[in-house]
């Protein structure tokens, strides 16, 4: 997963939520979630613990989606007959449990294949990629870029300024202006010197320019997209 081109694996993950979207299949949901979690932790440098503590709200929300499902959901009321998706699958909404499972898998599902692209993924490679296969306007792509860089600096210049203040013997809230105002000047400061910097180095929008790190589109990547969204599709329509 992490070795996979992350502008194709974004796509062909969307996709895939798409498809998931416009069905009601609780086995496949299930399934999804499960390949993607395996996936995810079989990838080289996977955070285990990280990935444990981000799924756990998702696992919170579809347990809060079970409940709702069960208690509020059709009420045995079989005259609600059945409805098909664009598959031509059919579900009963006799069931409480039935509309409860639905809910469930599926925010697991969503889960599964968003940390499944969060944590094998790099973001300087992937706006890389959408630069050099999707063609993003490289201005915009280096302004992502920057601003992501920029966040850290700007939690450096607010543990500063706060030390700074203590040193003084000045105490004052986490949001006070005297602690605020001064970190956005600082941080202000820091853009200005980053744009001037660009400039000097002959940065304009449009000018043809040549990247020191090219991201490689290779077969594999076009294998897992299509192969992914294909087995996707043959699930749904094989699976009742």
């Amino acid at each position: 997963m992490r070795s996979l081109n992350p502008g194709v694996k974004l796509a062909a993950l969307i996709v895939a939520s798409l498809l998931l979207s416009v069905t009601f299949n609780t086995r496949v949901n299930l399934a999804v979630a499960a390949l993607a979690i395996v996936a995810t932790l079989c990838s080289r440098g996977c955070n285990r613990r990280g990935l444990a503590l981000v799924m756990l709200p998702f696992a919170v929300t579809a347990l809060a989606m079970f409940v709702t499902g069960l208690m509020y959901g059709a009420s045995g009321n079989a005259s609600a007959g059945v409805e098909a998706d664009m598959f031509g699958q059919r579900t009963l909404f006799a069931s409480d449990w039935t509309t409860a499972a639905q809910l469930a898998s599926r925010v697991l599902a969503y889960g599964g294949l968003g940390m499944a692209f969060a944590f094998t993924s790099d973001a300087f490679e992937l706006v890389m990629s959408l630069m050099q296969q999707f063609g993003l306007p490289p201005k915009f792509a280096y302004g992502v870029l920057a601003a992501y860089h920029f966040f850290p600096v700007v939690r450096d210049e607010y543990g500063e300024v706060g030390l700074a203040l203590r040193a003084r013997g000045v105490r004052v809230g986490p949001f006070s202006p005297r602690r605020v105002v001064p970190m956005l000047a600082h941080a202000l400061e820091r853009s200005e010197s980053l744009a001037m910097a660009m400039e000097s180095r002959g940065f304009e929008d449009g000018a043809p320019r040549r990247c020191a790190f090219e991201v490689p589109l290779r077969a594999r990547d076009l294998v897992f997209a299509v192969g992914l969204n294909a087995g996707i599709v043959a699930a749904l329509v094989l699976v009742p």
